[in-house]
C-alpha cells in the first residue's frame, strides 16, 4: 500500500509552550519515514523553522492575503509530498478564517492529503476550549492534542483519542537543540556526539514520543474512516 502523504498544522492557542520545536520534529520524523516533507513558517519576521530547513520551508505572511494564498497555493502545486504548517499564536484565528475562506481542508483532502492538527493544549481550562474550537473550525481528518509536560496541559488523563505527551526536556538540552546547526535527524540516526551522554536518554525519550505518535498516526486515519 502506497504511503499516505499528510497536511500537518502545529498550533496553539498560547506562547512559549514548544509548539515550533514540535513542528520540527515532525518536519525530521517525516523525513525519516521517507515522507518528503516541506514545512510552511508563519512566523514572520523570525522564521525560527525555516532556520533549520532553509532548503525545505517557505516563509508566509499570514498577515497579509497574498500571504496566505502563497501558503495555500504552495501546497496545492504539489500535494504528492508531507506538508507541516508552524501556526503562531497571532495567525491562528487567521488561518481558521483563510482556510474556511479559502476552502484550504477541501482542496487538500480533494488533492489527496489527510489533514491532521497537532494543537498543544496548554495548563488552563481555556485552552481545552480553544482547542475544541479550532478542530471544529479545521474539521480535520484527525485531530492531535498535545500535552508538554514542561508547562503542563488541561489535557485529561484518560482522554480517549490518540494524543501525545511531550516529555520535559533539561535547560542544558533545550540550548543544544535550539541551535540550527543541530540535527534531531542526525541524533535520532546516531550521531549523539553533540548532546552530553548524561542528556542523550531525555532526547531520545522526546523524540521517540513523536515518531511514535507519528506513526500511530496511520492507523488512527483508517480507524476514523471505519467509524464514518
Amino acid at each position: 500500500m502506497a504511503p499516505y502523504f499528510g497536511l500537518y498544522i502545529v498550533c496553539s492557542d498560547q506562547h512559549r509552550n514548544g509548539k515550533t520545536l514540535l513542528a520540527r520534529a515532525l518536519v525530521d520524523a517525516l523525513l525519516l519515514e521517507d515522507r518528503d516533507p516541506f514545512a510552511i513558517d508563519l512566523n514572520v519576521p523570525d522564521g525560527t523553522l525555516r532556520g533549520h530547513f532553509p532548503g525545505r520551508t517557505a516563509l508566509a505572511d499570514f498577515s497579509h492575503v497574498t500571504g496566505q494564498m502563497r501558503a495555500f497555493d504552495t501546497i496545492m502545486a504539489a500535494p504528492g509530498r508531507a506538508y507541516v504548517i508552524d501556526v503562531p499564536v497571532e495567525d491562528l484565528p487567521r488561518f481558521c478564517d483563510a482556510a474556511r475562506s479559502l476552502r484550504l481542508i477541501e482542496e487538500a483532502r480533494r488533492a489527496g492529503l489527510r489533514i491532521v492538527v497537532f494543537f498543544i493544549v496548554d495548563r488552563a481550562e481555556e485552552s481545552l476550549r480553544n482547542a475544541s474550537h479550532v478542530e471544529a473550525i479545521l474539521a480535520p481528518d484527525l485531530f492531535v492534542p498535545v500535552r508538554n509536560m514542561m508547562i503542563g496541559s488541561a489535557l485529561p488523563a484518560d482522554y480517549g483519542g490518540l494524543s501525545l505527551t511531550l516529555p520535559v526536556l533539561d535547560p542544558e538540552l533545550r540550548d543544544i537543540i535550539s541551535n540550527r546547526r543541530f540535527s534531531l535527524r542526525a541524533f535520532f540516526l546516531g550521531d549523539e556526539s553533540p548532546v552530553p551522554l548524561r542528556l542523550r536518554a531525555n532526547l531520545r525519550a522526546f523524540l521517540h514520543a513523536v515518531i511514535d505518535t507519528l506513526r500511530d498516526v496511520e492507523p488512527a486515519l483508517s480507524l476514523q474512516t471505519l467509524r464514518r
